[in-house]
C-alpha cells in the first residue's frame, strides 16, 4: 500500500511481482466464444452431411473444443476453490451458472420445439409423458441423446440437443474437484499432477486392455474429460505454466500436426490447443473491447444445435452454407437473450462473501504459492 498526496491509501502491485492475467483482466471470454463457435461450425456440417470436415487427423474441431472447455473449466474451478474455500458458496455458484439457462432451454423444448417441430406436432406434445421424462432426465444428469415425441423427425440427426451430453460430465467434475479440495488432495501441486497423469494413463491404456463394450458407456468420456479438467487444475497450481513461450506452443502444434494421428494424438492436440488458449486468453496486454465482451459462450453451446435442427426440419434440403446463414443470427440472438435475461441476472445472486486472501491476491496479481 502507498499514500497519495490527499492521504488516501491505494493498492499498488509490487514491481517484483509479474502481472497474472488470470487474476485480473483477460481474454478468456473471447476464447470461450471461439470454442463454442468451433463446436457450432462442426454441427453445421454434421446436421447437413453427417460428416465434420473441420479436423486434423481424426480429431474434429468440435471434439477438441470440448476438451478446451474442460481445460479452462478446470483452471477456473481450481482458482475458485483455492481462493474462496467455501463449499456451500461454491455449490450455489456452480448451480446458478448451469441450471437457470438449462431450465429455460428445456421448458422451450417442452412448449415450443415439441409442439412446432415434431411429427405429429401440436399442443398435446407439451403434455406428453415422454417429453417431460426427457426434461427430468436431463435436469438430473441423465442421457440427453434422443428426441422424444417425434421432435425433428426426418432430420439427418435424430436428437434434440446433442451438446447437452457434456453437462453431466461438467457437473461431475465440479463435484469431484470439490471433494478433492475438501480432502486436501487437490490442494497439493504434486497430488494434482499425479491425479492428471493417472487419469491420462488410464484413458490412453484402458482401451488396449479392456473391452469397453462390457463396461458402462460413459467411462471413456469420463476419463477423457476428467483428464482435460485436471490439466486445467494443474495450470492453476503452476502459474508459470500458464504463460508458455510461443516457441513451446508452436512446438506442440507441429508435434500434433505430424504425430497427432497416432497413439497419444489427442493429448498432443489438447496440449497444443491449451497453449493457444493461454497465449490468447492470458495475454500480457488486455484489450478493453475484448475484456468487456459479454459471455455468450454457454448460450451458444446449448442453443445452436436445436436452432439448427429446427431449420433442417423446415428446410431439409439446406446445405452447410445455407444452414449457417439461416441459423446463426437466430442462435446468436438466443444466446444474447440467455446471457442478458437469464444467466447474468442469475449470477448476480451468487454469494458475495470472499476470503480476504482471495481479494488480496486479485488486487496484487500474486502468483499461487
Amino acid at each position: 500500500m502507498t499514500r497519495t498526496g490527499g492521504g488516501k491509501m491505494v493498492a499498488v502491485t509490487p514491481f517484483n511481482i509479474p502481472r497474472d492475467p488470470l487474476m485480473g483482466s483477460n481474454h478468456l471470454t473471447a476464447v470461450r466464444w471461439l470454442l463454442a463457435s468451433l463446436v457450432a461450425l462442426g454441427h453445421v456440417y454434421l446436421l447437413t452431411t453427417a460428416y465434420e470436415p473441420v479436423r486434423v487427423h481424426q480429431w474434429t474441431g468440435g471434439y477438441m473444443a470440448v476438451n478446451g472447455f474442460f481445460v479452462l473449466s478446470g483452471m477456473l474451478i481450481a482458482k475458485s476453490l483455492d481462493l474462496r474455500r467455501d463449499l456451500k458458496m461454491y455449490a450455489i455458484s456452480r448451480a446458478l451458472r448451469i441450471y437457470p439457462a438449462l431450465i429455460v432451454l428445456l421448458l422451450t423444448f417442452a412448449f415450443v420445439f415439441s409442439t412446432v417441430f415434431a411429427r405429429p406436432g401440436g399442443i398435446d406434445n407439451a403434455l406428453s409423458g415422454d417429453v417431460w421424462s426427457y426434461v427430468v432426465r436431463v435436469l438430473f444428469l441423465g442421457d440427453p441423446q434422443n428426441a422424444p415425441s417425434g421432435i425433428f423427425a426426418g432430420n439427418l440427426e435424430a436428437d434434440f440437443n446433442g451438446p447437452l451430453w457434456t453437462i453431466r460430465y461438467e457437473i461431475a467434475a465440479y463435484i469431484m474437484a470439490a471433494i478433492g479440495f475438501a480432502a486436501g488432495i487437490l490442494k497439493s501441486r504434486l497430488m494434482t499432477l499425479a491425479a492428471f497423469v493417472i487419469v491420462q494413463i488410464l484413458y490412453l491404456a484402458l482401451p488396449f486392455m479392456i473391452d469397453f463394450s462390457a463396461l458402462p458407456q460413459g467411462l471413456l468420456p469420463l476419463l477423457r474429460l476428467s483428464s482435460a479438467f485436471l490439466l486445467g487444475m494443474c495450470l492453476w497450481q503452476w502459474p508459470r505454466a500458464r504463460r508458455p513461450h510461443w516457441l513451446l506452443v508452436l512446438g506442440a502444434i507441429v508435434a500434433f500436426l505430424f504425430l497427432g494421428g497416432g497413439f497419444g494424438g489427442e493429448l498432443l492436440g489438447t496440449l497444443a490447443l491449451t497453449g493457444l488458449m493461454l497465449r490468447i486468453g492470458l495475454s500480457d496486454t488486455a484489450h478493453g473491447s475484448v475484456v468487456s465482451l459479454p459471455d455468450y459462450s454457454y448460450g451458444i453451446y446449448i442453443w445452436h444445435y436445436p436452432v439448427m435442427q429446427a431449420v433442417m426440419f423446415l428446410r431439409p434440403d439446406t446445405g452447410p452454407l445455407g444452414l449457417a446463414l439461416m441459423s446463426t443470427p437466430i442462435w446468436i440472438s438466443m444466446s444474447a437473450g440467455s446471457w442478458h435475461m437469464i444467466e447474468k441476472p442469475a449470477l448476480r445472486l451468487k454469494p458475495k462473501k470472499r476470503r480476504k486472501a482471495a481479494v488480496m491476491s486479485e488486487n496484487q496479481g500474486a502468483e499461487h504459492p
